[in-house]
């Protein structure tokens, strides 16, 4: 009986320890990540961006640098992902970008390229108490075939190189 007790023990602590949120794939993550996060659409952040409302708003692209400066949405500000949960709530990053941090209330809306980033960024900030955060639905590219005159580019930023981006893993 003993022994029937400890067995019992052992495999509840090796199933209770067993990795939890596993995916097999990164479109597994995303599938599992929309659940939670709310959506906008291009249409409905041309509104908000053209008077549509008086809220207050940061967008946020989450792109890699160098995507940024070849087309972005007028008054987005570019924190990659990778960086993006230390710069959010890091006030003088903030400042030196000439923003004003957003309060963890505010509406937040991020983007991407094709709209998997923004949605994994914006769980993320879900999961750092930031409670009215929203993903660009279909990212820069829907923003881009929806509004094709309604961009910005920098490309001085990228210190003189004109070349195409470099890959990002498409997402």
């Amino acid at each position: 009986m003993r022994n029937i007790i400890i067995a019992f023990f052992a495999a509840l602590l090796l199933v209770s320890c067993g990795k939890k949120d596993a995916y097999n794939t990164v479109d597994d993550m995303v599938t599992n990540a929309m659940k939670t996060v709310k959506l906008i659409t291009p249409e409905e952040l041309n509104t908000l961006m053209n008077g549509g409302g008086e809220e207050v708003y940061t967008l946020i692209d989450v792109r890699q640098e160098i995507e940024h400066y070849y087309g972005f949405i007028p008054g987005s500000v570019n924190i990659a992902r990778g960086s993006l949960e230390f710069n959010i709530g890091d006030e003088t990053w903030w400042e030196h970008v000439g923003l004003y941090m957003p309060q963890k209330e505010e509406k937040i809306i991020l983007y991407c390229k094709k709209g998997q980033r923004g949605i994994l960024a914006a769980e993320t900030l879900s999961k750092l108490g930031y409670t009215n955060v929203y993903a660009l639905e279909g990212g820069w590219k829907k923003w881009e075939l929806t509004y094709p005159d309604v961009f910005e580019k920098d490309l001085s930023k990228l210190g003189g190189n004109s070349s195409a981006p470099a890959s990002s893993g498409g997402c």
